[in-house]
């Protein structure tokens, strides 16, 4: 019996790291991609093809983050029509950014608190097993979407969303114009970056240590 506590508090142990390296990767891909959105939106003329100003588009996607991102508040874009069924896309983005927020929030300090442990009691090493796991699934997503992204997109969201309202149509939801399927290629390619870099790091620290 004090064999399986031992395993289940352990299991829990490294499912906290994981949640909170999965969700910090998510947070920092959301940000990051804001970030990055005025540079590709420029490079490919996007608010020229929609007879818009860069000011005029970047106003429209900011307000498009910062609902997606924080709590609360109402969607509106001054520029885009948006049918019901556009909202209520964006309505199930917003909850589950929110609860990657959320998870990041709740897994972070317990994560790093055992970071903390581990390093002080010299077992780096019990980092090593995890993480060469937790570097699979990733790679081999990674892979899958690097043959054939649309179809990856696709599937991707047929597994999170259980309707079609993310079938954007450009004749009722013209904001799917100004976000290009190259832009999402972008951010998940940064999410894998971000996801497989934390994985590998903490795989190097924990084989670092047995030298």
């Amino acid at each position: 019996m004090a064999g399986l506590k031992r395993c289940v508090v352990s299991l829990s142990g490294w499912l906290v790291t994981w949640l909170a390296l999965l969700s910090g990767a998510v947070v920092l891909t959301c940000l990051l991609s804001w970030l990055i959105y005025p540079l590709i939106s420029s490079s490919g003329h996007l608010a020229a093809n929609q007879q818009l100003s860069q000011p005029q588009l970047l106003k429209n996607f900011n307000q498009l983050m910062r609902y997606l991102l924080l709590p609360g508040g109402q969607l509106r874009l001054p520029d885009f029509p948006m049918s019901a069924n556009g909202y209520q896309h964006f309505v199930e983005v917003k909850r589950l950014f929110l609860l990657a927020e959320v998870v990041c929030l709740v897994t972070f300090w317990p994560a790093i608190w055992q970071w903390r442990r581990r390093q002080q009691q010299a077992k780096l090493w019990q980092y090593i097993a995890p993480m060469q796991i937790a570097l699979v699934l990733p790679l081999v997503l990674g892979f899958i979407a690097s043959m054939n992204f649309e179809r990856f997109f696709i599937a991707f969201h047929q597994l999170l969303f259980r309707n079609l309202d993310w079938q954007f149509d450009p004749a009722v939801d013209p904001i799917i114009l100004v976000l290009p399927a190259s832009y999402f290629a972008i951010c998940f390619g940064l999410f894998f970056i971000l996801i497989e870099g934390s994985f590998g790091w903490l795989l190097w620290r924990g084989k670092r240590s047995l030298r």
